[in-house]
């Protein structure tokens, strides 16, 4: 009985320090929306850098918070409107990890958070502009290598569900609206729409 209660205590204890475990990170990436019909990801594109903690659970899960900056590059193709973006990212996420060698590991996470973004385009000499809070979701998945005993390098791929502007030039500029001063949530109508992400990162046990 009490060889049991001893061992029950070791895992008890094991799992409590597992469970104390922080993480801090850095990270950079891009990503960009699905144009229709068409394979590349190069719809407004974004470019950024960003900060995430993170703190493993018993078991494989883990959980993460990070705030991300992305900004938007040169249009892709020359009928894009030139968009100018700038985002705040503040996202959550719940992960499972798996141990794929010693030097090796793999994760899936699910996550959702807040988009603070600053939208403008140009309208002759002048710019619209407007200021929005769209919600964001995403699924993903990871690798990273252990370079040191507490030191980890990995990239991570998300699918990311969150607001485009339907910014189509030539199909705005048959709008009645577009014959004055069209006001910004004319514009800036933000639907839901598919995004791919890739990031990389340097990630540091606590």
């Amino acid at each position: 009985m009490s060889k049991t209660l001893a061992a029950l205590l070791i895992v008890a204890s094991s799992a409590t320090a597992y469970a104390d475990k922080f993480e801090i990170g850095a990270r950079v990436g891009g990503y960009g929306f699905r144009r229709e019909m068409e394979q590349p990801w190069t719809e407004c594109r974004m470019n950024g850098m960003g900060v995430f903690g993170a703190r493993t659970l018993p078991g494989p899960l883990f959980v993460e918070a990070g705030i991300d900056m992305y900004s938007s590059v040169d249009p892709a193709e020359p009928t894009d409107l030139p968009l100018d973006r700038t985002s705040g990212l503040f996202s959550g996420a719940i992960g499972a990890r798996t141990q794929i060698a010693s030097w090796l590991r793999g994760y899936v996470q699910l996550g959702a958070g807040l988009e603070l973004t600053r939208v403008s385009v140009p309208y002759g000499d002048e710019r619209i502009s407007d200021n929005k809070a769209l919600p964001e979701g995403f699924i993903g998945i990871g690798f990273e290598l252990k370079l040191a005993k507490h030191t980890h390098f990995g990239s991570s791929f998300r699918t990311l569900v969150m607001g485009n502007f339907d910014y189509d030039p030539e199909r705005l500029e048959m709008k009645d609206e577009w014959a004055w001063k069209p006001t910004p949530d004319v514009v800036f109508d933000a639907s839901p729409d598919v995004a791919a992400q890739v990031q990389f990162y340097l990630r540091r046990d606590l």
